[in-house]
């Protein structure tokens, strides 16, 4: 458990009248409120720890929708599990919500419970109250940020001792490659090559089921490159660019010089109060350089503009107007921007706001930007945020650049029309986007499996061995996850294009049309073709309409 404080006594001298005087105050030190405080575990079941801020009522729903959904059929062929959610929005908030899974046919249940974080009940708190209990619990499920999911795997890698096997941690939505130190801690920021990937800091108990930031980038990348109506540089480059790398001779170099002027430019943007844009970045840099660049290297490689002015201090700022430090990265792009008739590469590793602000502001100050800039980013921006959201929070007929950004799974992946095997009250619909719940449902079935093994015995029943839970998940016949626990890649990625509707020269204005269209593509196993999966258009001053998948 974790330890109470001491009663402080506080003394306040005050000398009155020449020293005469002295007023001794006592402050009362009440026993702190909210200290955690696990829930026991009947005998034959196991619970897995969801460790959330107080504040996560909406992942919670979510997730719970997800578990939920896992009692659906997989390829026609029944699952065998069944969820109990009658404990999972509880009245009183101090009480800790539940859901229970079984399996058909297998003794025992596993109770996933939301053990919240506040002030006092933190996450080393929570790790040490369960490491105290008997039994510990099969895994935790964390991360719903990197900082977070690096602080949960830290706290449970200092933990000595478990009654019981250690728990596995199943990180959800955190992405960062390599975690930074404390940055209160001047020792704490070693070189970067020498950090750990996130995967690392808990090894060998650790499974990621989202993609990481390096592969989120290679996916973007690559779609980008392969797309002739976003890929960045002269029109024609990729075909240039192929006949400079075959010539020899004297038109070789010819071909050669004219290759390397026409290099495609990339445009870097970081924003220093969020510490995993630059990795995010990093990542874009070293594979852009990789791809564009080939055998012949960085001299062949992308034009990646450096300025400080790049370097942006802070992300806090209005609904449009951009900060001082957006507004002098902005002036940067504009000095170096490549005339008309050749698209740059932008890098936006950050959030909604920010990339609206440096869109918004480009689109007023760049002529015909739709066709000059294409902006690329990870998963820091939700495709709710253009789908949902769209009439309020991303002006897309005021933002003609297209943005390309990541999804861990498909964002439109809603239930047919009379499809009857969602639960009541379950369906997916076009209200929302389905990308997380579909990766909590992906987790769960991949759980519940690890879990209630195959019929082996009399009477299966669940596992109690944590050991036992790691194993099945590193061996399963589809190779989800690397040696590592890392989320294989080059398979099942989705990218998200945002395609603002282009404008310029419009011989109908009169004739409505949508704000934009956006488009989801799914990788496939030879890990180099892309397939359209879902696509919606946007129209003004109403709710995003699903049009048919081409």
């Amino acid at each position: 458990m974790r330890r109470f404080r001491r009663p402080v006594l506080v003394l306040a001298a005050c000398l009155l009248g020449g020293g005469l005087g002295v007023v001794v105050w006592l402050v009362a030190i009440r026993q702190p409120a909210g200290l955690p405080k696990p829930l026991s575990v009947p005998s034959g079941d196991q619970e897995v720890a969801w460790i959330n801020n107080t504040t996560g009522g909406d992942t919670w729903a979510l997730f719970v929708i997800g578990v939920k959904r896992a009692e659906m059929p997989v390829n026609g062929v029944a699952s065998g599990l069944s969820v109990d959610d009658s404990k999972a929005f509880p009245e009183q908030s101090t009480a800790v919500p539940e859901v229970v899974v079984t399996r058909a046919g297998h003794a025992g249940k596993i109770r996933i419970r939301w053990y919240k974080v506040a002030a006092e009940a933190t996450i080393d708190g929570w790790v040490q109250a369960l490491a105290d209990r008997t039994p510990a619990p099969l895994a935790v499920i964390g991360g719903w940020t990197s900082d977070r999911a690096h602080e949960l795997a830290q706290a449970l890698a200092r933990q000595p001792a478990w009654r019981g096997d250690r728990p596995l941690l199943l990180v959800t939505t955190a992405t960062v490659d390599t975690v930074l130190g404390d940055p209160d801690d001047p020792a704490g920021f070693p070189r970067v090559s020498d950090q750990p990937n996130l995967i690392e800091v808990y090894a060998g108990r650790s499974f990621r089921f989202c993609f990481s930031n390096a592969q989120m980038v290679r996916a973007v990348t690559d779609f980008v490159l392969q797309e002739p109506t976003l890929h960045p540089g002269p029109a024609g480059w990729p075909r240039l660019r192929a006949v400079g790398a075959g010539a020899t001779g004297p038109w070789g170099v010819a071909a050669d010089l004219a290759d390397l002027a026409r290099r495609p430019t990339v445009f870097p943007l970081e924003w220093q109060d969020d510490p995993y844009s630059g990795d995010l970045y990093n990542q874009f840099r070293e594979h852009l350089y990789q791809t564009l660049g080939g055998e012949g290297g960085p001299r062949y490689g992308p034009l990646i503009v450096r300025d400080p002015a790049f370097s942006i201090p802070f992300s806090v700022g209005g609904f449009s107007r951009p900060n001082h430090g957006e507004a002098a990265a902005v002036r940067a792009i504009l000095r170096n921007l490549p005339p008309p008739g050749e698209r740059s590469l932008l890098v936006v590793p950050t959030v909604s706001n920010p990339t609206r602000r440096v869109l918004l502001a480009l689109a007023e100050r760049v002529p015909q930007a739709g066709r000059r800039l294409v902006a690329v980013t990870g998963d820091g921006l939700s495709v709710n945020t253009f789908y949902r959201d769209a009439e309020w929070a991303w002006p897309a007929r005021s933002i003609p650049i297209p943005l390309v950004l990541f999804a861990h799974d498909n964002p439109f992946g809603w239930d047919a029309p009379g499809d009857q095997f969602p639960p009541p009250g379950y369906r997916l619909e076009p209200k929302n986007t389905t990308e997380e719940v579909l990766l909590y449902t992906t987790l769960c079935r991949m759980l519940s499996d690890a879990a209630f093994p195959a019929p082996a015995a009399a009477e299966p029943r669940l596992t109690a061995r944590a050991d036992e839970v790691a194993e099945r998940l590193r061996t399963r016949p589809d190779k989800f996850f690397d040696d590592r626990g890392n989320r294989r890649g080059l398979n099942g990625e989705h990218v998200v294009v945002v395609r603002p509707t282009v404008r310029y020269g419009d011989s109908s204005p009169g004739t409505p049309r949508p704000d934009a269209t956006i488009e989801v593509y799914r990788r496939e196993v030879d890990g180099r073709s892309w397939t359209r999966v879902g696509a919606v258009q946007v129209h003004p001053d109403q709710a995003a309409e699903r049009s048919p998948v081409e």
